[in-house]
């Protein structure tokens, strides 16, 4: 179970400030009655919330490539797969007793210097509750950590972190870099549900033309879940073929999991979590994270980080739809996109 802080001595700053997270379960002890505000004045006995922090290692196996893309400019993008176990200081933490993996990419310049490395990893504890969080590397070498979903326990969860340059002076192609992440169960909705197309500044809507799901491999766990890794290509047309957008004439390559409960578990729900990436035509990238509940449509797209023009880029998208239905195993997809771009 997620780590439990209780605080029977709970403001109303602290109130209002977690239950604008939506992370606060209410529990009722009638030993120690504490008294706040919410619409008027209720008797409560505790508060009661899943959070907590964590921090230890990550050893992972040597990288597994996929792919190898080389760019008429001498850029080389390479596909990998990582996978590992976590060493933890806080066996409580959902990646307390986790193993690891990871899909992802790494951009280098002619010379073989990075010029950004992304992934999508998934943690799975001893109960086969998962985590999946993405790692966008930063020029100093240090990776900034989202977590953005869960599932069993870890339903809801949200969280931040840093993953720390590798330290470690094996000789063996492990690695070991250090990790430190805070987490909550914040219940939030996806990026396309918690945010509004008035607070970018570009927007842009269009087709996505993929091919069939290529299934590298598949588990099934003992609680019945079963995990599918897989990935994607295609093409993205806007609707505006002038359109300056990072999915316009663009190609996609997309990679991640999809979840498959036991069909009896209660409150299980099949669904993807996808490392997109998508390449425009002068070579530069974005990469998004994709998540899409069956149960729970549309499917949400958040930007992760871009380069070249899209160096900086932030923003979502949501998925509008099937355009057409195929007898293949093809699909042509409808989605929008609002973004913006930070200045440096």
């Amino acid at each position: 179970m997620p780590k439990i802080i209780q605080r029977p001595h709970f403001t109303l700053n602290d109130y209002m400030k977690y239950s604008s997270m939506s992370n606060i379960r209410l529990t009722l002890c009638t030993k120690s009655p504490v008294f706040i505000f919410s619409i008027g004045i209720q008797c409560l006995a505790s508060l009661v919330f899943s959070e907590g922090i964590d921090s230890g290692y990550l050893f992972l196996e040597p990288r597994e490539e996929r792919r190898v893309k080389k760019f008429k400019h001498g850029n080389t993008l390479i596909a990998y797969h990582q996978a590992g176990s976590v060493v933890t200081n806080n066996e409580s933490s959902p990646w307390g007793k986790s193993t690891f993996f990871a899909q992802g990419s790494v951009l280098k310049d002619p010379d073989g210097l990075i010029i950004a490395e992304v992934s999508l990893s998934e943690t799975i504890d001893e109960d086969g509750d998962l985590t999946w969080s993405t790692f966008w590397r930063l020029e100093n070498g240090s990776s900034e950590v989202s977590i953005k979903a869960g599932t069993g326990k870890w339903k809801g969860i949200a969280g931040s972190g840093n993953l720390a340059v590798d330290k470690s002076k094996r000789i063996d192609g492990y690695k070991q870099p250090e990790y430190a992440i805070d987490w909550r169960i914040a219940n939030l909705p996806p990026a396309a549900g918690r945010n509004k197309p008035e607070d970018y500044e570009f927007h842009d809507q269009g087709l996505s033309f993929h091919g069939p799901h290529i299934y590298d491999f598949s588990k099934k766990l003992d609680n019945g879940v079963t995990l599918l890794v897989s990935s994607q290509s295609g093409v993205l047309l806007s609707d505006d073929k002038n359109a300056k957008s990072p999915r316009n004439f663009a190609t996609c390559y997309d990679r991640g999991t999809t979840y498959k409960p036991d069909p009896g578990t209660k409150g299980g729900s099949n669904g993807d979590a996808m490392l997109l990436e998508d390449t425009d035509p002068d070579g530069d990238i974005v990469w998004l994270y994709h998540e899409w509940w069956y149960s729970n449509p549309p499917g949400s797209y958040e930007f992760i980080g871009g380069t070249g023009k899209w160096k900086g880029i932030t923003g979502y998208g949501v998925t509008r739809g099937m355009l057409r239905r195929r007898t293949d195993d093809h699909y042509m997809l409808k989605s929008e996109m609002h973004w913006n771009i930070e200045k440096e």
